[in-house]
């Protein structure tokens, strides 16, 4: 008598069911892949600066899908293919004559550290250079209304940057009468001249614009 347990044969075993999606199942989620492979291509390409008209176009139709995705705002043109300059900001401290008491740069490797927090002060940079880059000159009297709406949108972001970086300035140097802010734009060297013993803290790579004088009040000290 052979007590051996014997293997069940495989081709009387019942196959699991087969999960079938029905077609327009399969479209719709095709769809959806297609939607999400144009957002990742969408998103980087319509990061100013700059950016073509298309590519602002998409960004504008698909803005709910990037914004749920988190696929829009990350400035990758920073980055990569053809990184452009930074900014830091100087601050030259101020006496009621409009003499120089000192001055300080954010960020700065010797003040902001561990890392994060010159990474914080980076951003701060960054973000004062996008909301200042706004032309003085406002647009024609026949321009749209909308023209005129955005520039003065524009304008007032500006002008809030610049008094809470002053403001946040005067906290922490009470000595000052007025603040000035200084925008400093450090180009990169081309790789030829970085070859040919070009230093990246060139003086001639660096360019300051004067964004604004801010008078310190009272309150501000509080």
């Amino acid at each position: 008598m052979n007590d051996r347990p014997t293997t069940p044969d495989p081709s009387t075993q019942a196959a699991p069911p087969k999960i079938t999606w029905s077609v327009g199942f399969r479209q719709f989620v095709s769809l959806l892949l297609l939607l999400h492979l144009v957002a990742l291509f969408v998103g980087p390409c319509s990061s100013p600066p700059p950016s073509s008209v298309w590519a602002q176009q998409a960004e504008g139709f698909m803005a709910p899908y990037l914004h749920a995705t988190f696929l829009r705002g990350h400035g990758y043109r920073f980055f990569a293919p053809n990184p452009g300059p930074s900014h830091l900001v100087r601050y030259e401290l101020l006496d009621e004559n409009d003499q120089e008491i000192s001055e300080g740069t954010f960020p700065n490797l010797e003040e902001h550290w561990p890392r994060l927090l010159y990474h914080r002060h980076f951003m701060i940079s960054e973000s004062m250079y996008n909301t200042s880059n706004v032309p003085d000159q406002a647009p024609p009297e026949d321009a749209p209304p909308f023209v005129h709406a955005e520039f003065q949108t524009a304008i007032g972001l500006r002008n809030a940057y610049l008094d809470s970086i002053a403001k946040y300035i005067a906290r922490q140097h009470p000595e000052a009468a007025k603040i000035r802010i200084v925008m400093v734009q450090h180009a990169i060297p081309l790789p030829i001249d970085v070859a040919n013993g070009r230093p990246l803290n060139d003086p001639g790579l660096y360019e300051e614009v004067v964004l604004g004088v801010y008078t310190v009040q009272p309150e501000d000290h509080e």
